[in-house]
């Protein structure tokens, strides 16, 4: 699979550059690509733990596929110095309708006290367009009151998602945003999936029979801070 369209960020070191080419290697092997999936959690928590504010309160939202994996490495490094971080895990139901795609939220998990979040930390494991993110942003944006900064984070992005997102926003939101992400890629399919992006299909790679939204997969996140372990 060629990686002949893509750039790097300033943010991809070697250790996050072996992971993405893991992700395309790994593509018939769940468990290699989750454990490449977490790796990149962790390198993109890395980045965030220098951003960020110690004395933030931050709200990691992730969709309930990249929960457990690429979510779970993100948390994992930035509960490290960021103690006031906290959970929200959205089960979106993402379709194609003429002329774009919509993600309604199906079922949702907010840890208690995400209200008083100031930095908004969305992570999603490739982001092809707007939709998603637009639709889990705006889950959460009127009930922040004290949002001072929204990171948009992702391993890969194509490079139209940033203007994209942004242009959905008012400039009062879109001013808040920060992408961080270690490769874009120019390139989409005729289903409208990046290449070489993450490999294909997020459920399948990870092991999921489908999306979360149709079947009654919970997170291994969501079933510990809710009690249901």
């Amino acid at each position: 699979m060629s990686i002949d369209t893509r750039t790097y960020s300033r943010y991809a070191d070697q250790v996050a550059k072996k992971a993405l080419n893991a992700l395309l290697d790994a593509a018939s092997a769940p468990e290699a690509y989750r454990g490449a999936m977490v790796v990149l959690g962790r390198q993109l928590g890395d980045v965030l733990e220098r951003e960020v504010s110690e004395e933030s309160t931050c709200l990691v939202a992730s969709t309930a596929e990249d929960a457990d994996f690429l979510a779970h490495g993100v948390l994992e490094t930035l509960q490290i110095k960021h103690k006031n971080t906290l959970t929200a895990v959205f089960w979106n139901n993402h379709y194609s309708i003429p002329g774009g795609s919509v993600a309604p939220i199906v079922h949702k998990f907010l840890q208690p006290g995400y209200e008083k979040a100031d930095s908004l930390i969305i992570v999603k494991s490739v982001i092809s367009g707007s939709c998603v993110v637009r639709t889990n942003i705006l889950a959460l944006i009127e009930k922040l009151i004290n949002i001072k900064h929204i990171y948009i984070v992702s391993p890969v992005m194509h490079s139209k998602s940033e203007q994209n997102l942004q242009e959905e926003f008012p400039e009062h939101i879109s001013s808040l945003f920060k992408f961080i992400y270690f490769a874009k890629d120019s390139t989409k399919d005729a289903d409208g999936e990046v290449k070489p992006g993450i490999g294909g299909q997020i459920y399948h790679l990870l092991g999921l029979s489908e999306q979360p939204a149709k079947s009654s997969f919970v997170p291994e996140v969501v079933k510990r801070l809710a009690g249901i372990m």
